[in-house]
């Protein structure tokens, strides 16, 4: 099964590295790809210009191959950790693993993610997602749903916005006289692609970081996923990161250990302050500044001769 998608960005790396993160491209994943177009820089740095678009496209096997391979990876990953004590992140990914998990239609009003579930059942519908199936692990202070089924790909959004949307309302959805519940939604292996993509990201962007000795500045993620990119960084000696911005624009920074973040330059023109069309918005026309109009001297106010000495 091949799946492709293009990539944007100021520089052809940027867009290559965009349509990795979209199709959630692991490290160790082979890709193809081919340059559409190369970016144009603006004339006199004010009109025009175009970001480079990159076309990547990946092979993966079909779903039944893919749980082997996972499962086969799953095994590698206890074996490495059974010499060290497991984290909470990792004994919570332990509690809600798939394999752990009950169909949605077995659970009662007695079960916390009951509420979640039925929530699902009335959005998804509306959305244009049929036939969904549904497996739920639950947790003592969260929930996972899996999901399965078809035109699920309007589910998960643009680099997964519109999933972490949803997660946020069903889980207020479950919201109880206990409590918050918190849920975690997942579709096939996508957040699992999406973090191996991110790790894969931060380590190449480290390289550069080390090699240039220049800092990086990422695009704009969600708290999750600059997490990761924290985390990945933390490893790699010689870089350091850290997140710079407000709101919807914060991103991680990543640079030489030493340097200041601050000195790096983020690329205004992929921040989130563009008008529907993808442009920035026109500024207000400065106000023109008149001279206020004078009457006209009429013919009997100048004399028709000049002074007779």
């Amino acid at each position: 099964m091949i799946i492709e998608e293009i990539g944007r960005g100021s520089t052809v790396d940027e867009a290559k590295e965009d349509a990795i993160l979209k199709l959630g491209i692991g490290e160790d994943e082979e890709f193809e790809f081919d340059i559409i177009s190369m970016p144009k820089k603006k004339t006199l740095g004010l009109f025009g210009g175009k970001d480079a678009e990159v076309k990547v496209w990946i092979t993966r096997p079909d779903p039944k191959g893919e749980k082997k391979q996972k499962q086969k990876a799953d095994h590698k990953k206890e074996n490495k950790k059974e010499k060290n004590a497991p984290s909470k992140k990792e004994s919570k990914k332990e509690e809600n693993k798939q394999e752990n998990a009950v169909p949605a239609e077995s659970l009662t009003e007695e079960n916390r993610s009951y509420k979640a579930v039925q929530y699902l059942n009335t959005v998804l519908p509306l959305l244009g997602c049929e036939n969904v199936e549904m497996q739920v692990a639950e947790g003592e202070d969260g929930a996972a749903i899996f999901l399965s089924g078809d035109g699920l790909g309007i589910v998960i959004g643009h680099r997964g916005e519109t999933l972490d949307a949803l997660q946020h309302l069903v889980s207020l959805a479950a919201r109880t006289k206990a409590g918050y519940y918190k849920i975690t939604l997942n579709i096939g292996d996508y957040r699992e692609r999406r973090e191996d993509a991110l790790v894969s990201l931060a380590k190449r962007i480290a390289a550069g970081v080390l090699k240039t000795g220049r800092g990086k500045a990422l695009e704009p993620m969600n708290p999750y996923e600059r997490r990761i990119i924290h985390t990945t960084i933390q490893e790699i000696e010689g870089v350091t990161s850290a997140s710079l911005g407000e709101g919807e624009n914060r991103r991680v920074v990543i640079v030489v250990e030493g340097d200041d973040v601050r000195n790096v330059r983020f690329d205004r023109r992929r921040s989130g302050d563009r008008g529907r069309n993808g442009r920035r918005p026109r500024r207000a026309a400065a106000p023109k500044i008149t001279t206020p109009t004078r009457e006209p001297k009429s013919d009997s106010d100048v004399p028709l001769y000049g002074k007779i000495k």
